[in-house]
């Protein structure tokens, strides 16, 4: 399916069908077709048409007194083929490069805004991703004595991400010497991609040195694990959830309960909205193409992004597959361009 070359005639067919039902939620028939039409044709001839795209996968009839209504190939083909593209309104545009460009905003609070623009100027979910703090750059850290052998650490991202972790050391290390630890950290792995700290790290210990050097011993027991892989994927900025109530689609309430309890677990859902991302700029996976069950019902047009280099970094919207796929491509891409501008200028 989602194969066959279409004639003009069907192709015309087939989005005005896509339009109409995105429009109302109602399946589509032949007569109200035959008066949105540009083109002369008979109620029976678009009956035809649409029992051949029938045929070919692109509609379905839920009952057999009813319209049509696209499938997931149809929803494909439309995307690929019939939708075009529109920028968005200027004005638009600028009110969200405003509402991003908040003075004194921490990327925290760019994530927040981006979720919700999206989330509003959509009517669907809105979410951004940020990477696991092992895959960012590193600016700087705070290291703080806790008590039981313990120590606070706050690290700094390149881009302006904090993210506190208590780590366990096997001696106590006393305030000073802790100092000239993070010193000696933010001094010499200042900008530096964390998967490469810890490789110098590990060529610090094999050194003999680090047997005998006080400072040195302290610099590889803290940064070791300081530096270790969290395993957290990222974090994920949501909002907008409740939008879904709004729409015919989503009234099973069981379908709804198991999918709030994916939106719920933050942790395996920032692990699926991952998989759904791919390169860079603008992706669309519609239906069955989501890699997972729970959001198969659903569409995604998702944006990934670079800041400062660093991959991990998305956004994007998720909700039914009878969502304004023109406009939420141009919001989403719009938003993404000015989300990384944002962030890189935090962290300048």
């Amino acid at each position: 399916m989602g194969t066959h070359t279409l004639d003009e005639r069907s192709r015309e067919v087939l989005k005005s069908l896509i339009q109409d039902y995105i429009a109302t939620g109602e399946p589509v028939g032949s007569e109200s077709l035959a008066r949105r039409l540009s083109r002369s044709l008979s109620p029976a001839t678009i009956r035809n048409i649409m029992g051949d795209l029938e045929h070919k996968g692109y509609l379905s009839q839920p009952h057999t007194s009813a319209g049509r209504v696209p499938t997931d190939e149809g929803y494909r083909f439309y995307v690929d083929s019939l939708m075009g593209h529109r920028p968005l309104p200027s004005r638009e545009a600028a009110a969200i490069r405003q509402g991003l460009r908040a003075r004194e905003a921490s990327p925290h609070q760019v994530m927040e805004s981006a979720s919700h623009l999206l989330s509003r100027l959509s009517r669907n979910v809105g979410f951004v991703l940020s990477p696991d703090i092992a895959r960012t750059s590193f600016r700087r850290m705070d290291l703080v004595k806790l008590p039981y052998l313990r120590i606070l650490v706050v690290m700094v991202s390149q881009t302006g991400l904090v993210t506190n972790k208590v780590i366990e050391v096997e001696e106590n290390i006393p305030q000073d010497d802790l100092q000239a630890c993070e010193n000696y950290l933010n001094a010499q792995f200042a900008g530096v991609p964390l998967a490469t700290i810890r490789a110098r790290l590990l060529d610090l210990m094999r050194e003999e040195k680090a047997l005998y050097d006080s400072l040195l011993k302290n610099v590889v027991s803290v940064g070791e694990r300081a530096f270790t892989n969290s395993d957290d994927g990222g974090n994920v900025y949501l909002d907008g959830t409740a939008n879904m109530l709004d729409q015919p689609e989503f009234d099973d309430t069981a379908r709804m309960r198991d999918l709030f309890k994916t939106f719920e677990a933050k942790g395996r859902l920032v692990k699926i909205l991952n998989a759904c991302i791919s390169g860079e700029g603008v992706r669309i996976l519609i239906g069955h193409e989501n890699p997972e069950p729970d959001l198969r019902g659903l569409s995604l047009v998702t944006a990934a992004y670079p800041v400062h280099g660093e991959a991990g970094w998305a956004l994007g919207v998720m909700g039914s597959m009878r969502m304004e796929y023109v406009r939420v491509v141009a919001l989403v891409d719009q938003v993404a361009r000015e989300v990384s501008e944002a962030l890189t200028e935090l962290g300048a």
